[in-house]
């Protein structure tokens, strides 16, 4: 059984902090998501995401310099008419400096010989440690695929076996980012 904490309640007239309890959500951002269908044919090395995917837009403001931020992404990987190995990257930077590569990364794997259109979701989440400041932290995802294996087709989903572009089910893949409390 899971437990639920609250969050920390901030006081919107003056932003005194009246609890804040370790472990505690103090915010939640949720705002980085892309719905569209995205199918990338220009090869097999590494670049960004589309959209607030891989902008950079996926943005956080620690209230406190010693918070932990919680990371996580829900990527829809479809695919066409053969298997697939996609893999992604996960960067940060806070401010405008440059962008670091942590926790590795995540992947998934698509195997349906013949079948148009079927999906798989891939869900991670990251605790990075404290970062020590109260600066915005940006965030992106990249990709990279297996070199004989197709193309990603993100959020490619369809009720039939058909090879059509198109995102039946509605899904969005999203970043939602949290300020942890310490």
């Amino acid at each position: 059984m899971s437990e639920v904490r609250t969050n920390s309640i901030l006081r919107p007239a003056d932003d005194k902090l009246l609890l804040r309890k370790e472990g505690c959500v103090l915010q939640t951002i949720t705002e980085a998501s892309y719905s569209s269908v995205y199918t990338n044919t220009t090869g097999n090395s590494e670049y960004d995401l589309p959209g607030d995917l891989g902008n950079g837009n996926a943005q956080i403001t620690p209230i406190f310099s010693d918070s932990r931020l919680l990371f996580t992404a829900v990527i829809h990987c479809g695919h066409n008419q053969t298997w697939r190995q996609n893999f992604f990257k996960t960067y940060y930077k806070i401010g405008s400096g440059n962008w670091t590569l942590f926790n590795g990364g995540f992947g998934c794997n698509l195997y349906n010989e013949g079948t148009h259109a079927m999906g798989q979701t891939a869900t991670v989440s990251y605790l990075l440690s404290s970062l020590s400041t109260t600066s915005t932290v940006s965030f992106k995802i990249t990709h990279i695929g297996h070199a004989n294996g197709g193309y990603l087709h993100l959020n490619k989903n369809k009720f039939s076996n058909s090879d059509s572009a198109d995102n039946d089910i509605g899904v969005a893949s999203q970043i939602i980012l949290q300020e942890i409390g310490q």
